[in-house]
């Protein structure tokens, strides 16, 4: 997907959180495989080349290309998956990918799950007892600098 991700993951059954850890990592890199734009052996960059129809990709391939068609449809046209007349889901699968990441993680028992893929990001859960998790805009100026900071609960 051209990006780095990051996943925090809190509490549980050590080495049942562990596996599942071991599990999305996998999942993302699968996801790589299928869906990158920069991998011209993916079965997206084979699919927008016309080598394989979509009923010959894995099952993911479908339901992505549904998720984006439907924000196509809800945005009245403002995102497509088709940028530039090619076949392009990254708009959309990296934030699919995101949260089936967290999900599994947090199917596994973790207490509390960030996961941060280049900007999409899923938080489950807490970090710790009573705390909830927080998070940042980064602002334009200065740089580095924070424009907003806030919680589930409200604004920090």
């Amino acid at each position: 997907m051209g990006t780095v991700f990051s996943l925090d993951v809190r509490g549980g059954e050590p080495a049942v959180v562990r596996a599942a850890f071991q599990e999305a990592v996998a999942g993302l890199h699968r996801v790589d495989e299928v869906f990158s734009t920069y991998r011209d052996d993916s079965q997206v960059s084979r699919l927008a080349r016309g080598e394989l129809g979509v009923g010959e990709c894995d099952p993911e391939v479908a339901e992505v290309l549904e998720l984006a068609a439907e924000a196509e449809r809800v945005s009245d046209g403002w995102f497509s998956a088709r940028y530039r007349g090619r076949l392009d889901p990254t708009g959309i699968v990296k934030g699919w990918a995101v949260e089936r990441a967290a999900r599994r993680l947090a199917a596994a028992g973790a207490v509390g799950v960030n996961v941060n893929g280049g900007g999409d990001v899923q938080v489950l859960g807490v970090p710790g007892a009573g705390r909830p998790w927080r998070g940042g805009v980064a602002g334009p100026l200065p740089p580095g600098g924070l424009a907003a900071l806030g919680s589930p609960a409200g604004p920090s």
